[in-house]
């Protein structure tokens, strides 16, 4: 399948959020969210969110198929890569979500539910002006720190040291009660690859690892 292929599903005036061909749409400026059944009692659930075209996902659903995994990409252009891949690919174990991260955690998952969260490479906004656009602000994090499992946990990769640290600050205020202090690392050999992973190597960035675990 060719990435072109993948259309929103409805116009502007007629939005709602729909699950269709494998992907969950969750539209803009929208508020009457409806529920879905996306995930099967039982089965583990790990999200990544920021998947951009989708390399790290993928390779890890095709490595763990007994586990359901969710992209989460607000970018259509994106989530088609991600999604003509899976296809293209026989992935059966990958739900794929366009639409906001906040929005989603917040509507779309339950509960304690989710055993591993990953957030790969989040756009830094490094401008003081845009830095309200970044994606770690308090709803955010706290939305994660209800849709993990205890003793599930979340692991944050970025090459921008200073949003590396305001990340770590955003997850002790609004995690304290519940997570230990993250395990930081510059270098993790088995994570998996993605195309900022070697964008940022090939320029000599240093990738920074956090690791929280829910005790």
């Amino acid at each position: 399948m060719k990435a072109a292929e993948l259309k929103y599903p409805y116009s502007w005036e007629d939005r709602y959020p729909i699950l269709e061909k494998g992907v969950l749409f969750i539209p803009k400026y929208y508020e009457a969210h409806t529920s879905f059944s996306l995930f099967e009692e039982g089965r583990r659930v790990f999200v990544e969110y920021c998947s951009g075209n989708g390399a790290w996902i993928l390779q890890k659903a095709l490595e763990n198929p007994d586990v359901l995994w969710i992209a989460v990409e607000r970018r259509l252009d994106r989530v088609r890569k991600i999604w003509s891949k899976m296809h293209n690919q026989n992935i059966s174990n990958l739900l794929i979500v366009c639409g906001d991260a906040v929005t989603f955690s917040e509507h779309y998952i339950p509960d304690h539910c989710i055993e591993g969260i990953y957030v790969n490479f989040p756009d830094p906004w490094p401008k003081k002006k845009h830095a309200k656009n970044r994606l770690f602000q308090s709803p955010f994090v706290k939305a994660l720190a209800r849709v993990v499992k205890r003793e599930g946990s979340a692991t944050l990769v970025t090459d921008d040291l200073p949003y590396c640290l305001q990340m770590i600050e955003t997850m002790r205020v609004e995690w304290d009660s519940a997570f230990a202090e993250p395990y930081y690392v510059t270098e993790w050999p088995s994570y998996g690859d993605s195309y900022f992973d070697s964008l940022w190597r090939a320029k000599e960035r240093t990738i920074h690892y956090l690791h929280f675990k829910n005790r």
